[in-house]
This record gives structure tokens, C-alpha cells and sequence, in this order.
């Protein structure tokens, strides 16, 4: 079973310009969100317009007192239902119908060209195993353990062998090139993308 290296790599000005973007965006999203409930809530001092306003009824409880002779009891009103006014237009509160959140599309990654054995970075052609082996330790210390690296003999011109040393496979070629710029950088500056 073949392992995929994944390297994201930030300079310091890149993750820089990440944060300062992510927290306009937050302010963005702050000043929409307040400008929302201000234009729903009105002043945000009380309640929303738009409904009637009710007051909470009391009721209390007599207790006769046996002292004073029984009067019938005075006639009750019934409680006062509220009314508009004449030449007042009636405002009803306004509908919210609960949205339903659309899924948001993903795009299809593009086809790239993927041999059956994947991209390999070729680090070092060398005439002489020591020059390999060295190789091959610097890349342990770099993180490619030797299941990841791969020894390919050729024959050349004159009947000399070529030894190549390999690390891989990726599964496509931007992973490939990722890693052939960090080869680069760590002193491998021949490395280059092989298909086989």
C-alpha cells in the first residue's frame, strides 16, 4: 500500500494576509448581522412594531365580612379587547417563513493524469552507491523513510550503470511538485518529476 505526502507550506506574509482577511470577514459579518436586527427590531429599544400591546389583567378575591350585611354583587365588564382606531391603517406583524439553506456546490476536481504508479521525484543519478546511501539518509532526515524511497539501476553508454534515487509515489503531479520544490530547497537542486 503506497502512502500520499500532503505539504501546505505558508510564508509568514501569506498567513499573515490569511488572518487579516479572516477578520475582515468577521467584521463583515458582525456589521451584517447588526444591520439586520436593527432594520427587523427597529431601535433595538423595545418591542418590535407592528402587534398589539397587551397588559397583564389582576384578578383579586373578596373575602366577605360576616359583620356587614351581603350586597349583591355589582355587575362586571368584560374585559376590554383592543380595537383600532378610526383612520389608522391596521399593520399586521410581518411573516417569517423559515428558509431552508441551499447546499452549496462543490466544484468537481479537474482530471489530471495519473500513471498507474503514480509521480515519483527523482533526487540523485549517480555512478556510485556511497553517493545513493548518503542520499538516501539525508531523505530519513527529511522525513521519506526508506519504503518511500526507490533505487533504479541503468545501463548507460560504454556499459556503466546509473543509479537513480526516487521518492514517492504522489498521487498527481501538483503533490509532486510540491515536493520537488522542497528537494530543491534542501540541497537536491537536480531533483525533477518523473513519470514512469
Amino acid at each position: 500500500m503506497s502512502r500520499s505526502y500532503y505539504v501546505i507550506e505558508l510564508s509568514a506574509r501569506w498567513l499573515t494576509v490569511l488572518l487579516v482577511g479572516l477578520a475582515v470577514l468577521m467584521v463583515l459579518a458582525f456589521g451584517l448581522g447588526y444591520g439586520a436586527a436593527r432594520s427587523v427590531g427597529g431601535n433595538g429599544a423595545g418591542p418590535v412594531s407592528g402587534g398589539p400591546i397587551s397588559t397583564p389583567v389582576v384578578q383579586t378575591e373578596v373575602i366577605p365580612d360576616p359583620t356587614v350585611p351581603a350586597q349583591p354583587p355589582a355587575p362586571t365588564r368584560p374585559a376590554a379587547t383592543p380595537t383600532s382606531r378610526p383612520g389608522l391603517p391596521t399593520v399586521a406583524p410581518p411573516k417569517v417563513t423559515p428558509t431552508t439553506p441551499s447546499p452549496i456546490a462543490t466544484p468537481k476536481p479537474k482530471p489530471t493524469e495519473k500513471p498507474a504508479d503514480g509521480f515519483w521525484v527523482q533526487i540523485l543519478a549517480s555512478s556510485t552507491q556511497n553517493s545513493i546511501d548518503e542520499a538516501g539518509t539525508r531523505l530519513v532526515g527529511l522525513g521519506f523513510d526508506r519504503e518511500h524511497q526507490k533505487v533504479v539501476r541503468a545501463k548507460v553508454a560504454g556499459g556503466n550503470e546509473l543509479i537513480k534515487l526516487r521518492v514517492g509515489p504522489f498521487p498527481d503531479r501538483p503533490s509532486a511538485d510540491r515536493v520537488l520544490q522542497r528537494m530543491r530547497n534542501a540541497g537536491f537542486p537536480d531533483a525533477w518529476v518523473v513519470v514512469p
